[in-house]
């Protein structure tokens, strides 16, 4: 329950970034509650009046009924449009910041992270504050001053007897409130299920070949069926303990309107309230508590809207795993100018030791490639090259500058990463080109697109403003590896991070993707992360890795009488031979 609320009062924190549309937005919505009453109170008035002499004037009063409809629809139009002009201002900044944050922690920050719940803090969870926003927190203030002025009129119309209906608002508040925990559990339950269901979801999508080929879509389809019906379990509890804090709430409202009624009656009878206060004073009673029942529908999902604030507060406070400015008092070496360095580096994930005391040297323009077992420690010097990691101890260097002294985006914009499975992106092939240079004209797409033996195919699709499909759906493994060299010859790096660029190819197209890397990686400094013989023998120097350090280093020759080395690559050698 404190979770929830303390996440609540953080959202109304938020409200600082448009305060002046959000208090004219209460105001309006004060008025729109006020001038209702108002109008109530001399519809009664008239009613009154011509009761007691059918020949009255009624002008002014007809007047006063027209102006305040006129001023409440006003009011009422003003309430809408800057509550919710409020709450998109508001839910624009949540998205760039949660944008923002994943942008500043991918992609180690987000490792165990599942994409859909990813996907549902930047999508449905914020959403679902539009909600707060728009229909709640200037709810929730007039709901404390509309009643107070209302009862306060009340009760100088007839006296204490008024209380009894601030004894009922009290009481409307706390109906929810005393459920406050069971709804907090509820809330917590429904995103994280939702979240589920949205994993389940698009592996359902994404994994139809795998699934039809195990036989295993049926089950799939069981699972997504049983957390729709979590979902909606969920929902039924939700709209039972709803129900029963408006039935509380309801129940109260009457007992406390008949008390004042029959009390007003009373003094009526006896001649100590005069006749025609008596109508004004129920509207008065009925209508106090009408702000407060708003409120308490707000209420009753503070426990959801809690647990989306929790859920996106969960990634915008991640800890940056780079810091994003460049250390100051770092000295650069110019002597190394277009080579790569790492120099006594050693990193471990948490207690766990990755790397130890790895020194090497890649000279500018030369190529090597990484070798060893799977946890040897490839990926996470690929990863430090990168800078998607620091090293705990020790330096790497490019061109001569220690990269804590360069800011990680100004590094990035120097490499170009052409991984084993290459994203492709929902769009053209000109948009996904274009992700390595916006500004690229359409010759240099095609230019980059040549040099990766890529564009006949893409003249056979209808050009740069053909449409590939989620992931790159209707392009072959090949094509989708080829258009990441087409990315990377587009971005002319002085930096080149291959990982395993020749992996699940057949034989004819290993060797013209590795006539492709061949170019590609012509005068550049090339790291290269390998498991294939192909794959090792495109460089020039070989550094093999076991358990975070450096076995042995050399070309392919020199360390085929390394036994280490020899057994890591097992048959490929007598495939050679």
């Amino acid at each position: 329950m404190r979770t929830a609320v303390r996440e609540v009062l953080h959202l109304f924190g938020m409200l600082r970034a448009c305060r002046g549309l959000f208090a004219a937005s209460t105001v309006v919505t004060m008025l729109s509650q006020l001038t209702l009453v108002s109008v109530s109170i001399t519809s009664v008035w008239i009613t009154t009046t011509l009761m007691a002499d059918p020949d009255a004037g009624l002008s002014l009063l007809t007047g006063m009924l027209f102006g305040g409809v006129a001023f409440h629809a006003l009011s009422l139009l003003l309430e809408v449009w800057w509550s919710h002009e409020v709450a998109y201002r508001i839910l624009h900044i949540f998205r760039v910041r949660i944008y923002a944050a994943i942008r500043r922690i991918a992609p180690l920050g987000l490792q165990g992270r599942r994409t859909g719940d990813v996907a549902s803090a930047a999508m449905g969870d914020a959403e679902t504050l539009e909600w707060f926003y728009a229909h709640t927190a200037s709810t929730a203030i007039c709901a404390v001053i509309s009643p107070a002025l209302m009862i306060g009129v009340l009760c100088w119309l007839v006296g204490p007897i008024g209380l009894v209906m601030a004894l009922a608002c009290v009481l409307l508040v706390a109906c929810p409130l005393l459920l406050m925990g069971v709804q907090t559990r509820q809330g917590i339950r429904l995103r994280k299920s939702l979240s589920d269901l949205r994993v389940t979801a698009l592996d359902f999508v994404h994994g139809q070949r795998e699934l039809r080929s195990l036989g295993m879509v049926e089950r799939q389809e069981s699972a997504i069926l049983s957390g729709t019906e979590s979902i909606q379990r969920i929902k039924l509890g939700q709209s039972l303990r709803q129900s029963v804090e408006k039935a509380c709430g309801g129940i109260l409202t009457a007992i406390a309107t008949l008390v004042l009624i029959v009390v007003l009656t009373g003094g009526v009878i006896e001649g100590r309230i005069a006749p025609d206060i008596l109508p004004v004073a129920i509207v008065l009673a009925g209508m106090s508590t009408a702000p407060v029942i708003s409120l308490t529908g707000m209420l009753a999902r503070v426990g959801e809207i809690g647990a989306c604030a929790g859920r996106i507060r969960g990634i915008l406070e991640v800890e940056d795993p780079i810091p994003a400015a460049p250390e100051p008092g770092l000295r650069s070496r110019p002597g190394e100018r277009g080579a790569l360095n790492l120099e006594s580096v050693s990193f471990a994930y948490g207690d766990e030791k990755v790397l130890e005391d790895i020194t090497l040297a890649v000279e500018p323009g030369r190529s090597i490639s990484l070798v060893g077992p799977s946890g040897a420690g490839k990926t996470t010097i690929a990863n430090l090259v990168m800078r998607f990691l620091d090293p705990g101890e020790g330096e790497v260097r490019f061109n001569g500058e220690n990269l804590r002294a360069v800011a990680p985006d100004e590094h990035r914009e120097r490499l170009a990463l052409v991984p084993q499975d290459c994203h492709i992106f929902a769009g053209t092939v000109g948009s996904n080109l274009s992700l390595a240079r916006p500004e690229a004209s359409d010759a240099q797409l095609w230019e980059a697109l040549e040099r990766a033996g890529l564009a006949e195919m893409v003249r056979r699709l209808g050009g740069l403003e053909a449409r590939i499909g989620d992931r790159g759906a209707n392009l072959s493994g090949g094509e989708r590896q080829r258009l990441g060299i087409a990315r990377a010859f587009l971005r002319d790096p002085e930096l080149l991070i291959l990982d395993e660029p020749l992996a699940n190819l057949d034989p004819f197209l290993e060797a013209e993707i590795s006539a492709n890397m061949a170019r590609l990686r012509s005068d550049r400094t090339t790291v290269v992360i390998a498991h294939r013989l192909t794959s090792i023998r495109m460089t020039e120097r070989i550094i093999v890795l076991n358990d975070g350090r450096i076995e042995a280093s050399g070309d392919h020759d020199e360390l085929l009488g390394n036994p280490f080395y020899r057994n890591l690559l097992g048959t490929q050698i007598g495939d050679e031979t």
